[in-house]
């Protein structure tokens, strides 16, 4: 019994030098050398590792780690070392650059803030978001809400409302949702027609245009609740240059590409109000240069279609919708001939500065030139301008100035065919000929 108690306290002595052992081992081994291997291990706080490790700082934790390195990363980091002098068991302190570990805790903190932060900020952001068609309900809703009379209170939540609607109504599925949910009824033809507030009317106007460009079965429904005679009454009437410049918008918007809409509004008080911007004295150049330019797209389409689609055996009913358009028979009746004549004779030196608007009219004048030819060939004032608008922009060194002046020399030569005159020399900068009429 002696002998075996003897054992057993012999045992337990053996068994606590061997714990005593371990946990001194672990406990140096937190502060003394680091003992590396092929897996990453943490470092503890001033603990210093062998040089050639791979150490790195976790970005999900923050904290320094190292581990032996690679087969392939061994021999490029040989191959680096000039001469390949490998130093053994020199040791390297990550202490020594403690403003780099700073900057990277401090850079892992930052990280895990402008996440969370971003979170957030996503979070509210699906909170509030809404689709293109809901902001579009939203709207009509909300105008609905506005007082039927007039409130000076209500005027900008209006405005900016129409604006975003502008904005949307670009899609044409969005134009068309628009529709269905009676926004021409609700919110445009009750402005367009009846609101005294002039801002507002062009909003509207041009919310209508957005709507309706390059969009046929907007076009359509546009049409069919008869704002054709309700954007050319205000051409009529008008002498606003925004709200004019926002009709005209709005009505080519709807007459392009759409024959039947041509043939109804264009036959009755259509051709008439844009006349009566090119006649009116209070509209700017600017304007009347739309008007031209809508007339020759209007003219320049029904000739491309009749060229081109004569032997598509589809396009039958299109083309008879624009065989059926009397267009420029209308444009003579209404004395469009004379109407840009005169614009161009009064206003010619307002357009030696705007060589675009000059472009435009010259654009129209080619479109229209056999409808017009007889009278515009025996007309001094039209010549005199058109010469001196030519003449002053070749001496210019301006190079679209030079090419809208080329366009002007053909036209002058097809209209008055007189290319052995005088006046179609070349001229010296000393003495341009304009000069002459001034």
């Amino acid at each position: 019994m002696r002998g075996l108690y003897l054992l057993s306290i012999a045992g337990a002595i053996l068994l606590v030098g061997s714990l005593h052992t371990a946990v001194a081992t672990e406990t140096d081994n937190k502060t003394g050398e680091f003992v590396a291997t092929k897996e990453w291990q943490v470092i503890q706080e001033g603990q210093a590792i062998p040089k050639g490790l791979h150490v790195r700082i976790n970005m999900q934790t923050g904290l320094k780690e190292a581990k032996l390195l690679d087969e392939d990363e061994r021999d490029t980091a040989l191959q680096s070392q000039p001469g390949n002098n490998v130093v053994e068991n020199e040791q390297l302190s990550l202490d020594y650059k403690p403003d780099l570990i700073e900057e990277s805790l401090r850079i892992v903190k930052e990280k895990k803030k402008s996440y969370a932060e971003l979170r957030k900020a996503y979070k509210e952001f699906q909170k509030n978001f809404r689709t293109d068609g809901e902001l579009i309900v939203q709207l009509i809703d909300q105008y609905r809400n506005f007082s039927k009379t007039p409130q000076e209170s209500e005027l900008r939540a209006k405005l900016e409302s129409l604006e975003n609607l502008e904005y949307l109504l670009h899609q044409i599925d969005n134009a068309l949702l628009f529709i269905d949910n009676s926004g021409l009824d609700d919110v445009l033809l009750p402005i367009v027609v009846n609101d005294t507030n002039t801002a507002l009317r062009v909003s509207a106007m041009r919310v209508l245009g957005s709507l309706a460009s390059n969009n046929p079965k907007a076009q359509i429904k546009v049409f069919e609740k008869n704002f054709g005679s309700h954007l050319a009454q205000i051409l009529i009437s008008s002498g606003n240059s925004g709200e004019i410049s926002a009709a005209l918008h709005a009505f080519g918007a709807l007459l392009r590409k759409f024959p039947l809409a041509q043939q109804r509004i264009l036959s009755t008080s259509g051709t008439q109000a844009l006349i009566r911007v090119l006649q009116s004295p209070e509209v700017e150049l600017r304007s009347k240069s739309k008007v031209v330019t809508l007339i020759s797209d209007l003219i320049l389409e029904k000739r491309s279609v009749l060229e081109t689609s004569k032997d598509a055996p589809d396009a039958a009913s299109t083309i008879a919708q624009y065989v059926l358009l009397e267009f420029e028979p209308w444009l003579q009746s209404q004395g469009f001939c004379s109407a840009v004549d005169s614009v161009l004779s009064k206003d010619f030196l307002h357009l030696l500065e705007q060589p675009d608007v000059v472009e435009q009219f010259a654009t129209a004048l080619e479109t229209t030139e056999s409808l017009c030819r007889a009278s515009w060939s025996q007309n001094s004032g039209l010549r005199h301008a058109l010469l001196t608008i030519r003449n002053r922009y070749a001496n210019s060194q301006d190079e679209y100035r030079l090419e809208v002046s080329q366009v002007l020399v053909q036209l002058c030569e097809r209209l008055f065919n007189k290319p052995k005159h005088t006046e179609f020399q070349t001229h010296s900068p000393k003495m341009p000929l304009e000069a002459k009429y001034l």
